[in-house]
This record gives structure tokens, sequence and C-alpha cells, in this order.
């Protein structure tokens, strides 16, 4: 007979379903946080480069190697001035805040047992509310700060093209994964390497759809009066190296930096055991 605790004098509720402790789910948070921490400080400094690059390469600043290559000789002979940068600490807060928020909204709905779907879904909408907000803050900045021409207010499309890109990432990046893993699986791949595939390939392979929408957000900013030939002309000159760039670029992002997420989120298990 199972071991039960009596709640009222008329409700008998089993000990094995008892809801999570308000202590073990604070645990379970500070996991989620420290995770969230450790994957974007882990990926934050070749995000913040390659999105610099990217974005002088579309306006003419510079080539994209040769923004590379500066961006990599400051992180490594200036850690501390690349560190405590405005540029890096937006590509940090950008990650934390969309990992956090993955994180946090996941162990809610298990500890709810809330069912899968539903579970996706706010994931799905929480994740993208909080890593669309920032990065188009980022992208504003980004453009504002490295850019050719005077400051001047982002168009309303460069928002909506950004707005696009991001919730094209998000999902690819937090949605897909699990479904290409059990995909994968079902082709009799083991379970640890359909997952480590399915989250690396995910996010970059949706660059390839995104790319021209990050490119026109540019353009619009740059160039104001640019014909649909020209900004065509821009995509097509561009497209390729920026596409290739923002693969390598999401790689850590939400690939190398989403296996570092579930890397550390598995100490969960041990606070789940006590």
């Amino acid at each position: 007979m199972a071991e039960t605790t009596t709640t009222t004098k008329d409700q008998i509720v089993p000990v094995n379903q008892r809801m999570t402790s308000h202590q073990t789910l604070a645990s379970l948070y500070g996991v989620d946080i420290m995770a969230a921490a450790s994957s974007s400080a882990l990926v934050s400094p070749f995000i913040a480069i390659v999105d610099r690059a990217i974005i002088e390469n579309a306006n003419g600043k510079r080539k994209l190697g040769q923004g590379l290559i500066q961006g990599f000789q400051t992180l490594f002979t200036q850690p501390h001035k690349f560190v405590g940068s405005i540029q890096y600490r937006l590509i940090f807060g950008l990650y934390f805040g969309t990992y956090m928020t993955a994180n946090m909204v996941e162990t809610t709905c298990e500890q709810r047992s809330v069912d899968h779907v539903t579970s996706s879904w706010i994931k799905f909408l929480a994740t993208t509310a909080v890593n669309m907000s920032v990065c188009i803050y980022k992208d504003r900045a980004f453009t504002r700060m490295f850019g050719v021409s005077a400051v001047k207010p982002l168009p309303l499309l460069s928002y909506l093209f950004f707005a696009t890109r991001d919730s094209m990432t998000v999902a690819a990046s937090f949605i897909a994964p699990p479904i290409v893993s059990k995909a994968l699986q079902e082709k009799e791949w083991s379970e640890d390497h359909a997952k480590v595939a399915a989250q690396l390939s995910c996010p970059a392979a949706v660059q390839f759809f995104s790319t021209p929408l990050h490119l026109l957000g540019l353009d619009l900013y740059n160039r104001p009066a640019a014909t649909v030939g020209q900004r065509a002309g821009l995509i097509r000159s561009l497209y390729f190296k920026t596409t290739l760039a923002r693969c390598a670029r999401i790689g850590p992002a939400f690939g190398i930096g989403g296996v570092g997420n579930t890397y550390f989120r598995s100490y969960r298990e041990k606070i789940l055991e006590n």
C-alpha cells in the first residue's frame, strides 16, 4: 500500500505525488540561472565580434575578414577592455536573458506537469518575446555604433525584419531540436548523438532563410533611398559570406551554447534526487 499523507480531513494525497517544494524549485531556478550565465559567457565574445564584422561589412566600413581579425586581436590582446565594452555586454545580456527564460519556463512547466505541446508553446512565446526585444535593441545599438552615416532612427520595416528573423532563430534553437532529435533516434541514432546533432544543425540551417531578412533590415538603415533592385543586388553580393558568418555565429550561440546549457542544467538531477 502506497505511503500517504493527510492534508485535510477529507483529502489524502500520495507522498510520491506531492508538488515540488518552494525550496527545491528555487534551487532548480538557481541552476537554470547559473547555466544561462555560464553558457552566455562562453559564447558571447565570438558572437560580439562576428555581429560587428557583419554590420560593418554590410555598410561598407570594412571587409568581413578585416572586421573579424580586428575583433579577435582586441579580444586576445586586450581581453579586459573587450569584456568591459558595450559590444560584449549587449551580447551577453541578450543570450543570458534568452537562456534564462527558456530554462526557467521549462523547469516551471516540468514541475507543474504541463503537457509537452503546451509547454513548448509557452517556451517559444516567452523566449521569443525576450530574445526579440533584447536582440532588436542590440541591433539598433550596433547599427548606430558601427554605422558610417549620421545616427538616425531605425526604420519600422527594419524592426519587422529583425523580429521575423529572431522568431525563426528561436524556433530553430529551442523548438526544432527535440523534434529532430526524436526523428534521428527513430533512425537508430543514439540519444546523445541525436541531441547534439539536432542542437548544432537546426540553428545553423535556419540562417539560410533568415539572412536576407537581416541584410534587408541593415540596408534599410544604411541606404533608405535605395531601390528594390539595388537591395536585391546587395543581398546577392553579400548573401553567401554573410550566411556562412551567421552560421558560424549561431553555432556557438545556440549550438555549442545550447549543448553547454544542457550540460550545466544536468546538475538539476542531483537536486531532484534529494
